[in-house]
């Protein structure tokens, strides 16, 4: 934390976290704290603001000593922490800070009709679209709902994380909420982001019961997608794709002017827009042969999923 005068003037967001990788090396790496799950991350800066991220940076160089890579993911390109960081690694870069573009983050300009926005969707795209809705709602009696529709907030989490859970299962894979301490921070948020306005849930209901769900946030006239999930018994239909026209359509009804699709760019977040924006990442190895080696691995994709397969364990808490 910065202070000028004994106000707060800059917040640096961080922490310490150990992995262990099997039984070749440890790794106390710094990170900001909303690392891996958030998908945009930043400092809190409200003015003096190159000081105060100097500040900071000095501050582990020179105080911290218990760690050995410094690892700042995914800061917008367009944030105010980027355009700092960016300066510091170009300019001299005394600190030897390693500035990369870590992921493409695809974004749909909301126009005015949802008729405008149809028009900008592949001649192939609009006729899928039309089709699979047509065909789902002569099979079956389809409704879009939201959380509001539901006993409670946490009525809605519970059948959100199980589609989520349903869809990744299907693959042979975890999915992101088998833990239950991310159901609970979750859980927790969306509660609170309801109260303030912020949350939005929807489903798309198929006789009744939940096949599609889009957990996302609506801020600023923004509406920011996190995560989905669909039951694969309706997944011929494409109920994902079919719930994001339903809300794509409530967004533009509302007036909100962008769909921020955030971090990761699949083939079906291509099907929706050609834009995209950058996530950055900031390393710099502090020490130690093993830091040296995770960074240079982290510049390797096909590297970088092998050392992730190895078994990258936290083994400390955050």
């Amino acid at each position: 934390m910065a202070r000028d005068r004994g106000e707060v003037v800059g917040v640096a967001p961080l922490m310490l976290s150990q992995y262990s990788f099997l039984r070749l090396g440890k790794l106390r790496k710094i990170e900001l704290v909303g690392s891996p799950q958030s998908d945009y991350n930043n400092f809190i800066l409200v003015r003096r603001e190159m000081e105060c991220v100097r500040l900071f940076l000095n501050h582990l160089l020179g105080e911290c000593s218990d760690w050995d890579y410094l690892e700042l993911r995914d800061i917008r390109e367009n944030s105010l922490s980027a355009a700092l960081l960016c300066k510091m690694c170009n300019v001299g870069n005394p600190l030897k800070l390693e500035q990369v573009v870590a992921t493409l983050c695809p974004y749909i300009n909301l126009p005015g009709s949802i008729e405008a926005f149809m028009g900008e969707l592949s001649r192939n795209m609009r006729r899928n679209l039309r089709k699979r809705m047509q065909r789902l709602r002569r099979d079956h009696r389809v409704e879009v709902k939201t959380y509001r529709d539901f006993g409670s907030v946490k009525e809605a989490m519970n059948a959100f994380f199980d589609l989520h859970q349903r869809r990744w299962g299907s693959k042979g894979e975890q999915g992101v909420f088998a833990r239950r301490m991310l159901r609970d921070f979750h859980l927790d948020v969306a509660e609170r982001f309801a109260e303030r306005g912020w949350l939005s849930l929807c489903f798309l209901t198929v006789d009744g019961e939940p096949a599609a769900s889009i957990y996302s946030f609506d801020y600023g006239q923004k509406k920011y997608g996190y995560l989905t999930g669909f039951d694969p018994e309706y997944q011929s239909y494409g109920v994902g794709s079919l719930l994001r026209l339903c809300v794509i359509e409530e967004c533009i009804r509302r007036g909100l002017r962008e769909y921020d699709l955030t971090r990761g760019y699949e083939p079906y977040k291509a099907d929706w827009s050609p834009r995209l924006r950058r996530n950055f990442d900031v390393r710099l190895v502090r020490r130690g042969w093993f830091g040296r080696v995770y960074g240079w691995s982290t510049k390797n994709n096909a590297l970088l999923l092998l050392t992730q397969k190895l078994g990258a364990s936290l083994t400390l808490g955050r």
